[in-house]
């Protein structure tokens, strides 16, 4: 039992490392994605906009 108790300490603080890289790594990404994902969505929600009048008229 101590030698599972020691592995899986060794993965608990492997875990907590690893995310806090992976955290590290994404946090200054964040703002660029949110910025990318507002560049797509506004001219795709112009470019559909004048496609409900074709239907209406």
């Amino acid at each position: 039992m101590d030698a599972l108790d020691e592995v899986t300490e060794i993965n608990r603080i492997h875990f907590a490392t690893s995310v806090r890289e992976g955290r590290g790594a994404v946090s200054g990404l964040l703002p660029a994605a949110g910025d990318a994902l507002v560049a797509t969505a506004a001219p795709t929600a112009l470019g559909l906009r004048p496609r409900p009048a074709e239907f209406r008229g």
